[in-house]
């Protein structure tokens, strides 16, 4: 790995560190160093429109120059977080048992799969190489991100692509990237930003989950949804949906762990993660009033004046990169022609609860129950699931569960009304965020908490010296 990469890398660490640790959402040390990880890939894509707006070259020195500083200012008084720290990284909580090196091999394996595609392979998918990698390949190459595929190509073509102006995430750490590569070596196509991210979720995923169950079972939920084939095949082709859905499911578990412990800093740190999640998809800030939701309906009798006020902060907060981008950056910053189509929202035709209908039925047929894209994965959920609230009377991870289910109404609504949704691309790889709160679910679920208490009764048992 280049001396550039390498920097790259722990500079965005570093950023990441520096806003978690002040935060301080997290109780385990692997929790946040996943954390801090994805804080800093999220953090540091902003940087490239300061350089902009401050009519500086998108150039090495003057990004590197700005991560820099940037690492310097997020760790102004980190001294004093030594004890909070010290808490995280205590033996008991970094100790692997050996029933869990199985996984690990296995999960080791996958990524050096995917890893590997990241490094050699250039960008596959058609949405990529005229989206986001477009823009950011001129943005390197002319040195500023309103380059000539805004003002030259696309005013020169009949039919407008709206690729290019997907939410700018993937762009920006494209961008980043390109640039710590140089156009040289095994990471020359400036992919491997997504192999980051994978390792860094799942490892915060699998660190929160060894915490609520036993660590075989947390294993072997990690494991059945890294043997879905699509969500597994996505970890090497860059696209917007793997990291949307990190940064929108890690935002949601601290939320929910908020909402459990009324901790300031895991709500901050949720509403941040939300936040990136809409700096990743622009569709993602229909789901956010889910959140306002509950904590509306969860901490409204308590606390009148602050459920209200958070959930209107939660709603502002995701608002901001939304019009930013949209309203902000595209139409206001960059010179496009008046008629560009950038999307629009359409009445639907009568009858409207029967289209809806038949697209929901649409959406189980080509996506849900597609045993193709997700193996045995969502047939795990539902089994697990009903045996939670027929058999055990499960009333916990209630809140996950309305999360799935009312995203799930909201895709049916975003396909019906708004042009360039669909099942076969919005819904499958939207999924994705689907699929890994069912499993968030399944941590949390009374099955899973009994199996645990058993398994921890039995090790106790077994370690115990016969008399």
């Amino acid at each position: 790995m280049s001396f550039s990469i390498f920097f790259l890398l722990i500079a965005q660490f570093l950023i990441g560190f520096g806003v978690i640790t002040r935060l301080r959402p997290v109780a385990n040390g692997y929790s946040l160093l996943g954390l801090s990880m994805l804080m800093g890939l999220g953090i540091s894509s902003g940087l490239p429109f300061v350089l902009e707006f401050l009519h500086l070259p998108i150039a090495r020195a003057p990004v590197f120059i700005g991560l820099v500083l940037l690492a310097c200012l997020l760790l102004i008084e980190a001294r004093h977080r030594g004890a909070y720290l010290r808490s995280l990284f205590t033996r008991s909580k970094l100790t692997i048992r050996l029933g869990e090196l199985p996984f690990l091999v296995f999960w080791g394996y996958l990524l050096f799969i995917s890893a590997w595609k990241c490094a050699w392979y250039p960008n596959l998918p058609f949405d990529t190489i005229v989206g986001p990698d477009l823009v950011a390949t001129f943005a390197v190459k002319e040195h500023t991100l309103v380059s000539s595929v805004f003002t030259s190509h696309l005013p020169s073509v009949s039919v407008y692509s709206n690729q290019p102006f997907y939410a700018p995430f993937t762009a920006m750490q494209q961008v980043l990237y390109l640039l710590a590569a140089d156009g040289v070596g095994p990471y020359a196509f400036g992919k491997i930003w997504l192999t980051v991210l994978v390792i860094s979720f799942g490892l915060f995923m699998y660190a929160e989950l060894r915490t609520q169950i036993h660590p075989l079972l947390a294993g072997l939920l990690i494991t059945l949804l890294a043997c879905s084939p699509e969500l597994f095949a996505y970890t090497f082709l860059v696209q917007t949906d793997w990291a949307n859905a990190a940064f929108f499911v890690a935002g949601v578990m601290l939320l929910q762990t908020y909402l459990n412990d009324q901790q300031r800093g895991a709500f901050t740190a949720g509403m941040l993660f939300l936040a990136l999640a809409c700096w990743t998809r622009t569709e993602t800030i229909l789901f956010i009033p889910i959140g306002s939701l509950l904590i509306v309906s969860q901490t409204l009798s308590a606390r009148k004046i602050l459920a209200i006020r958070d959930a209107a902060l939660l709603l502002l907060a995701c608002s901001i990169p939304v019009l930013f981008w949209n309203y902000g950056f595209l139409r206001g910053y960059v010179p496009l022609p008046p008629h560009t189509h950038l999307g629009s929202v359409h009445t639907a035709p009568a009858p409207y609860v029967g289209n809806l209908l038949a697209i929901y039925q649409s959406m189980n047929e080509q996506v849900v129950f597609h045993d193709t894209y997700w193996n045995y994965a969502v047939y795990a959920f539902f089994t697990i699931t009903l045996l939670n609230l027929l058999f055990f009377r499960d009333t916990r991870g209630l809140s996950t569960l309305f999360w799935i289910f009312g995203m799930y109404i909201l895709f049916g609504l975003l396909i019906l009304h708004v042009d360039g949704a669909n099942i076969p691309y919005t819904f499958r790889r939207g999924f994705f965020k689907l699929l890994l709160l069912m499993y968030v679910y399944l941590g949390s679920s009374s099955l899973f908490q009994r199996l645990s208490g058993w398994l921890y009764h039995w090790e106790e048992r077994s370690l115990k010296p016969a008399h």
